[in-house]
């Protein structure tokens, strides 16, 4: 919250209200917030735990050796409570509150907030509702004394912050592409067990899936191979602006310092089409003979279609990277941007459907391999 508000207005104003610490200098902040739980009734069946695999990569799309990782995450659509409490003084009231934190809160509900780690990669997105109660003192003493905020319905009768931000546009690119899966891909995740499927087969691996059971592809895979296509580009063309593509995807640097990503990728849920298996051997190159123990059998889906969201923030940004980015979408539209596994194979291929970016239809202009259309938005 304090970064969210710190962006929107400045440093100062963010240390008046949420404290600071310089030196022998100290100032309390004048917001307590509290943790953000589940909702009271939420039973153990609104959410899954899962663990998900990474793999870093290097510049050729080559799995860097002993890079393996997984992590957990937690997959929900139940909503998390957590409440804010201003304990400012009143001569600071119109200006940290009709000035500052409904501000705050209005942009938060309009924009929504995303925490914790990989919120550059679809991860720790959250939409935003917001109600507020005041209690004037001393005659609202009594009421403030019995007021429990963290029962749910103590809030069910305040006030509603409408959500009003003008500035998302001026600060962001914002991308959203409809797109139809062409053929099948698979975002694949090795069975831990094997279980026999509908149609009799015994999978290693499956595709990636939601908490409904829909295949996703993840954040950052789309990172990855959009970074990837990107480099490939200025290869092509001789560019010598690596370093500044590496800025916008995040990069690791000497002395454990690392430079965020400028760029972020949502998740991308598939809805429609169907899954399908296919089993199959290494063959030895110079006999044609099947490998001992080389049986394989995979999981795909075919068909579908789904949205995918990226953000990128303007200051990180000039012509030549938005052209850059531009033309990777063009690439993702012919077929020639692929993602997921066996892509040299002819899956994870797609087509976009319809492009809005800031708002605006720019489906024609992809369609026309114009490159020139997200350089107008900086």
């Amino acid at each position: 919250m304090r970064d969210y508000y710190s962006k929107r207005t400045s440093a100062a104003d963010a240390n008046e209200l949420f404290g600071y610490v310089s030196g022998e200098i100290l100032a309390n902040s004048h917001v307590i917030v509290s943790d953000g739980n589940l909702e009271r009734l939420a039973a153990a069946g609104d959410y899954r735990i899962t663990v998900r695999d990474g793999i870093r990569l290097d510049e050729w799309g080559v799995a860097v050796s002993g890079s393996k990782y997984d992590f957990q995450v937690v997959e929900t659509k139940r909503p998390y409570y957590s409440v804010l409490e201003w304990t400012g003084d009143s001569a600071a009231y119109e200006r940290e509150i009709a000035g500052g934190l409904d501000l705050l809160m209005r942009a938060v509900a309009a924009d929504g907030i995303s925490f914790g780690a990989r919120t550059t990669r679809g991860y720790g997105n959250m939409s935003v509702t917001v109600k507020r109660k005041e209690f004037n003192f001393p005659e609202d003493l009594e009421n403030w004394l019995v007021f429990d905020p963290f029962e749910e319905e103590t809030f069910e009768n305040g006030e509603d912050i409408a959500a009003e931000s003008g500035d998302l546009y001026a600060r962001d690119i914002c991308i959203s592409a409809r797109i139809q899966i062409k053929g099948s891909f698979s975002v694949r995740v090795n069975t831990a067990r094997a279980e026999r499927l509908e149609d009799g087969s015994v999978p290693d691996s499956v595709p990636l899936s939601s908490q409904d059971h829909k295949p996703v592809i993840p954040g950052t895979s789309w990172a990855g191979v959009f970074r990837h296509h990107m480099l490939s580009l200025l290869r092509q063309c001789g560019s010598l602006e690596k370093e500044k593509l590496n800025r916008l995807f995040g990069v690791e640097e000497k002395e454990n310092a690392h430079t965020k990503s400028s760029i972020c990728f949502d998740e991308t849920e598939i809805r429609g089409g169907e899954a399908y298996s296919i089993t199959r051997n290494a063959v030895d190159r110079f006999t044609q003979a099947p490998r001992n123990s080389a049986l394989f059998t995979a999981r795909y889906w075919q068909g579908g279609a789904g949205t995918l969201n990226v953000r990128v923030q303007k200051e990180k940004m000039d012509k030549f990277l938005a052209q850059l980015l531009a033309v990777a979408l063009i690439d993702l539209d012919l077929g020639l941007l692929t993602f997921g596994g066996n892509a040299g194979t002819g899956q994870g291929r797609c087509e976009i459907i319809s492009l809005i970016a800031n708002g605006e239809d720019a489906t024609g202009r992809l369609k026309k391999l114009d490159s020139h259309f997200l350089e107008e938005m900086l």
